[in-house]
């Protein structure tokens, strides 16, 4: 008695649910954020793959037209080795070059022109799959078919298109199957499978050509799927870093506020006297510390997502870090520290944003505080350096251990969490300075630090002064 094996029956929803499931895993859930990016760079990098394409096509593509026009001696010298009717198919082909030359010519420089109107912002994917299909093979295979000779596609500009525009793999896909499926099914049933009397689809040729064309679309549309995968996976790190910013700020940010304004007020009401003005004064202040971790955290994600926005206009230097000195008296006294100004009012003006370049100075000297010993001595300096000027911080404590003093000798101060050993503030988390680096670096200058251990930390930041500044970045990414 023979027994077969039975195959597991599979219900028309668990068809449909694999269906889906694989559909999800092809094509996952985009965000809006990420579709409206994916049609911003589409358009971008459509206009220069456009103009590398031309330029290429113009370079490579009139090699055959001038060989087959002004050297028609060598190609028929070639083809008679192929075929008996060289000097027929040398000119067949002549025609067909040159027509296909010009009509690739004209489709992409009507994508060009299309590229600037309103119609090719809107719709760049279509201008995309009609530049691909010129430059593909699939415009060639159309034209030469007029004059009955096959042409194949040509399977590097498959390559080329994937790492100029690698994304949206369907497009890819659609614009590498039209040339193949003409090639392979429409030519044959046209008729057109010889040039001449050579034979374009008999013998083992044909088979390696068609098995190197699934090779490279097979190749190239699973590079632009990962990468555009990489992308969606990307945007939807940053919707959840979103989402945790408006949780924390809602869940954390406000109860705290809202018990710090309730603290304040106690001493007017006599539920006040029933705490020491010693203890309130704690509790506040614990409260504060908790307000300022919060905020800190919230900023440094925030700029890490959106970027650092400024709005930088002519200012005087010497005029501002004075309100900033001024500002941090109340500090500097409980601190027992002080503060020597020494930038010169003459200084050449900088066109900078007053609120963040206030925060810089107000992160260092804070920091210079919290690490330092009572008594602490800060200098704040700054002169002209070419086209910049050199703004620096110093103090006289303990120092920051850098390069190999270091238990980690690629760490830097700025980077997010560097945290040292602070005497003064325990709880702390290590942003200031990480959030300083994204703001000098917004306004186009460089920022550095220069220290050892028990000689005191000298930080520097560059700023463009407003003579050698000709654009100034708003957003830095």
């Amino acid at each position: 008695m023979t027994f077969y094996p039975t195959l597991p029956k599979i219900s028309r929803q668990q068809l449909g649910r694999r269906w889906t499931q694989l559909r999800q895993r092809l094509s996952p859930i985009q965000s809006s954020d990420y579709l409206k990016w994916r049609q911003t760079f589409l358009y971008k990098r459509l206009s220069f793959s456009l103009w590398v394409v031309l330029g290429c096509y113009l370079m490579s593509g009139s090699y055959v037209p001038y060989l087959l026009v002004y050297r028609i001696d060598q190609a028929t010298e070639y083809l008679s080795g192929l075929t008996d009717n060289a000097a027929v198919v040398a000119l067949q082909l002549r025609e067909a070059a040159v027509a296909s030359f010009f009509v690739t010519i004209a489709l992409l420089g009507m994508c060009l022109l299309l590229h600037k109107t309103q119609w090719g912002r809107r719709y760049p994917a279509i201008l995309f799959l009609i530049a691909a299909c010129a430059v593909n093979g699939f415009s060639r295979q159309v034209v030469y078919s007029l004059y009955h000779i096959p042409a194949e596609p040509v399977p590097t500009v498959f390559l080329a298109l994937a790492v100029l525009l690698p994304l949206r793999w369907p497009l890819h896909l659609l614009s590498q199957a039209l040339s193949v499926i003409y090639f392979g099914v429409v030519l044959p049933l046209l008729g057109i499978t010889h040039m001449g009397d050579i034979a374009m689809f008999e013998g083992v040729d044909i088979w390696l050509t068609f098995t190197n064309l699934a090779w490279v679309c097979v190749i190239c549309n699973i590079g632009v799927w990962l990468y555009e995968r990489l992308q969606i996976s990307e945007f939807e790190s940053r919707r959840q870093q979103q989402l945790l910013l408006h949780a924390v700020s809602h869940d954390l940010r406000n109860p705290v506020t809202g018990t710090l304004m309730l603290l304040r007020n106690l001493p007017t009401h006599e539920a006040g006297a029933l705490l020491k003005p010693t203890v309130l004064r704690q509790v506040i202040g614990s409260q504060e510390r908790q307000l300022g971790l919060i905020n800190t955290l919230l900023e440094a994600y925030s700029q890490e997502i959106k970027g650092v926005l400024v709005n930088p206009h002519p200012l005087q230097l010497a005029e501002l870090v004075q309100d900033i000195v001024l500002d941090s008296q109340p500090l500097l006294q409980q601190a027992n520290g002080k503060v020597e100004n020494l930038v010169a009012a003459e200084l050449p003006m900088i066109r900078a944003d007053p609120l963040h370049l206030r925060r810089v100075y107000d992160n260092m000297i804070t920091n210079a505080l919290q690490y330092s010993q009572p008594g602490v001595c800060i200098t704040l300096s700054a002169d002209v350096q070419r086209d910049y000027l050199y703004c620096t911080v110093s103090d006289n404590g303990q120092g920051i251990a850098l390069k190999a003093d270091r238990l980690d000798a690629g760490q830097s101060p700025f980077d997010r969490y560097s945290r040292g050993l602070s005497k003064r503030q325990p709880l702390h988390l290590g942003l200031g300075l990480h959030i300083c680096q994204q703001i000098v670096q917004a306004h186009g200058g460089q920022i550095g630090v220069e220290s050892q251990v028990n000689q005191g930390t000298t930080f520097w930041f560059t700023l463009p002064i407003v003579k050698a500044l000709k654009q100034v970045p708003i957003r830095n990414r």
